[in-house]
């Protein structure tokens, strides 16, 4: 994703329509298959069963609420900043993609207790 964003932003400087739709395209695409549905998945994974349904309640009416700050945001920022407007999502996504590889465990293949044990194990430390 961060790869089309950087797309984009060279596309409206260089100003090249078709390239922007390309890499607009390519982006809504990456983003439905991999951190699109990230967040249905994850809140499954992370919460243990006593507070599971409320916890996913949160995180994802947080979800929702980002998407709509982003959307409602993006035509001043893309005001402001011209052709350099997703510039932002560039820097945002380098830096959440650092934190996830900090802190998100793995958790594929593991038992919801063994979750719960590696963030306790976090936690601890």
């Amino acid at each position: 994703m961060v790869v089309m964003s950087i797309g984009m932003t060279v596309a409206f400087i260089v100003d090249v329509s078709a390239l922007s739709i390309v890499f607009t395209a390519l982006y809504v695409i990456v983003f439905g298959v991999t951190l699109g549905p990230l967040v249905w998945v994850m809140t499954a994974d992370i919460f243990p069963d006593s507070i599971r349904a409320s916890a996913s309640s949160l995180c994802i009416g947080i979800n929702w609420l980002c998407n709509l700050i982003v959307g409602v945001s993006y035509p001043y920022v893309s005001d402001a900043l011209n052709d350099y407007a997703y510039v932002p999502f560039v820097l945002l996504l380098a830096i959440f993609y650092l934190l996830a590889l900090k802190l998100v465990p793995e958790t594929s293949g593991k038992s919801a207790e063994e979750i719960q044990a590696e963030y306790d194990s976090r936690r601890e430390q």
